[in-house]
């Protein structure tokens, strides 16, 4: 199959971004610019360059996360820092995006605090054995009947 063209992969990546909450064309110009740089840097012979392009948005968002909030490149802290950044921490954060990084450093206290933390390692609790009783509707239905075709329960007529 034919490779995407520069102006279908820069489409979606435009359409990446405004999924991610980013309105301002400029901004979301520029960031799809930036992706493109990264995605297809000498090759653009690339197998796949749209796949490449979405990658590379997330990794610059990724970078800037890890960056501002000075977090290890780890999947599991950047997801808990993307999600919290998505949820709305931060609600301007295209703008804090292209801020100088004094900017960037107001806002991380807000995402920080945002992030979810892992929960603690499961640990076994002591917890007392207790007896479990079964409750059934027909119980009380045999019960009767016992009662009732059991010889000794009858009285003379």
């Amino acid at each position: 199959s034919a490779a995407p063209s520069h102006g279908m992969v820069l489409g979606r990546l435009s359409a990446y971004w405004r999924a991610l909450g980013v309105s301002d064309p400029d901004q979301i110009a520029a960031l799809s610019e930036q992706a493109l740089r990264r995605g297809m840097p000498d090759r653009p012979e690339s197998p796949d360059p749209l796949t490449g392009a979405l990658a590379a948005a997330r990794d610059l968002l990724d970078d800037w996360l890890a960056r501002t909030l000075d977090l290890p490149r780890q999947p599991q802290a950047l997801a808990a820092a993307r999600a919290a950044l998505l949820g709305g921490a931060v609600p301007d954060w295209p703008a804090v995006l292209f801020a100088p990084p004094d900017a960037a450093r107001d806002v991380s206290g807000a995402l920080r605090a945002a992030v979810a933390e892992p929960a603690p390692a499961p640990a076994p609790g002591t917890m007392p054995a207790q007896r479990i009783e079964l409750f059934s509707l027909l119980d009380p239905l045999r019960h009767w009947r016992r009662s009732v075709s059991s010889p000794s329960e009858k009285t003379p007529s």
